[in-house]
């Protein structure tokens, strides 16, 4: 039996519990059959699922040019900019608009389910799905073709990163031939094992790829990966230039991290692939993405504009006033609402900037273009938090706004727009306790009125915030 050193404890806790509760299970209820099928062409089960917040059709962008914003350090994530060819899909976006990029699963990840399951054979033959049996309220998910090849499925189709849940968890314990390893997955989805599966599968987001290679001996049959896989979601990005001048073109911003278990975004890491599959070299400088044989733009990227439901977007009133909060690449929607200003000529009114990140000379990212916003007019106050940085008072963007609390308090009652972009561990409910404070100590507020301010904001679409997991 192998298994992970870290899962050595829940073995032990597992062979400690006498009787667990395990929730109620749904039977197997779908039926595979390859090579029988009228016509070999894709066959969805039912309407075609919309793409989620869709503003505009499919758009087969290419990605002409790239540039790296981080400098080379191995304590700094690599973050780049990506210029997407858009030319002759009359795509009409706006800075602070969001684009979906439609993933597919990395082949590798695809090939080490079919040689765990011992599907090699059949993976790419033309299967029909069914429901073989009278179960009440089963069907076949929507996501899942009811004809296609289970290659094509895996890689399109179901997301194989995603997080096993209880349900599924002990549908592949009755797959499973080893009894401690049976054992473990049972505990695992039980009640008297529900902070263990909190803290070894939902804290290191194991998914299905991890729970193969931990459990050598489970080998469901490929229908219960089917029917508890979910559907594999476009992953959204901000658009961060302006349209005014090249319409043509649409940039976006993103950081290549580890997720755990050794892996990368699924579609940072694709893009990242594709900037070094192609041997490029100088990576502070714009460079053109080129097929050296037949001179074509590489890398076809599948995208498509997404509704601004939260309508984080360059307000219609433009020469209006704002305060800018972005950490990391929580600014590189406001490189958008700056060039536009520019291209606009817009100086005349208060735009504030707060900007954090780790280190001033490894991850600042955009830090010539801010300056040359403050040159030109169109940003008229940048305030700067580093987290490594010695010499800087302002640890993060907080400390940077409480710093000027009196200054934000007056911008604030003046009727300022509010924008908040980044990570949403913390920092933007930290953010909006640091707006109450200032009012508190500079505006003469109590603090239920400070509260009732800022929540008025919000509800009339002026205090407006953009942030990701």
């Amino acid at each position: 039996m192998v298994v992970l050193n870290n899962f050595r404890e829940i073995f032990d806790a597992s062979c400690k519990q006498t009787r667990i509760s395990l929730p109620t299970l749904k039977d197997n209820y779908l039926k595979i059959v390859y090579g029988n099928c009228d016509n070999e062409q894709e066959t969805s089960n039912g309407p075609e699922l919309p793409l989620p917040f869709a503003d505009s059709g499919v758009i087969n962008a290419r990605l002409c040019k790239w540039r790296r914003l981080t400098a080379e350090h191995p304590d700094y994530k690599p973050v780049y900019e990506v210029t997407l060819d858009i030319k002759g899909s009359n795509l009409i976006f706006r800075p602070g608009d969001t684009i979906g990029i439609i993933p597919q699963n990395i082949d590798t990840e695809v090939a080490n389910i079919i040689d765990h399951l011992e599907l090699a054979e059949v993976a790419d033959c033309t299967y029909c799905l069914t429901i073989n049996s009278d179960q009440k309220g089963a069907k076949i998910p929507l996501h899942v073709p009811v004809k296609s090849t289970l290659r094509y499925v895996l890689t399109h189709c179901v997301d194989i990163r995603g997080i096993v849940k209880k349900l599924f968890l002990l549908a592949l314990a009755n797959y499973t031939e080893d009894d401690h390893e049976k054992q473990v997955l049972e505990y695992l989805c039980s009640k008297e094992g529900s902070a263990v599966y909190n803290n070894y599968i939902l804290n290191q987001k194991l998914c299905i790829l991890d729970i193969f290679q931990i459990f050598k001996s489970c080998k469901p049959p490929v229908e219960v990966i089917l029917q508890h896989l979910p559907r594999l979601l476009p992953r959204p990005y901000s658009i961060i230039n302006s349209g005014l001048k090249n319409p043509n073109e649409l940039k976006i911003c993103f950081s290549v991290i580890n997720i755990g278990n050794n892996r990368k975004g699924l579609v940072t890491g694709w893009l990242e692939s594709i900037i070094n599959e192609n041997g490029l070299e100088n990576m502070m400088k714009n460079i053109t993405i080129v097929d050296k044989k037949e001179n074509k733009l590489l890398g076809n990227i599948p995208i498509y504009l997404r509704k601004n439901i939260n309508q984080f977007s360059f307000p219609e009133e433009i020469s209006r006033s704002m305060i800018l909060i972005g950490p990391g690449t929580g600014v590189a929607p406001y490189i958008g609402f700056l060039e536009e200003r520019n291209d606009c000529n817009i100086k005349d009114k208060n735009i504030w900037l707060f900007f954090g990140c780790r280190h001033p000379n490894y991850d600042f990212i955009y830090k010539e273009e801010l300056q040359n916003f403050i040159d030109g007019g169109a940003l008229s106050k940048l305030s700067t938090a580093f987290s490594r940085y010695d010499n800087c008072d302002n640890k993060y963007v907080q400390d940077a706004i409480l710093r000027d609390g009196d200054r934000v308090a007056n911008v604030l009652k003046q009727g300022a727009l509010v924008y908040v972009c980044g990570d949403v561990q913390g920092m933007a409910a930290q953010v909006k306790d640091c707006f109450v404070k200032c009012l508190i100590d500079f505006g003469n507020y109590t603090t239920e009125q400070a509260e009732r301010f800022i929540c008025d904001m919000q509800k009339e679409k002026r205090y407006l915030v953009d942030s990701w997991n």
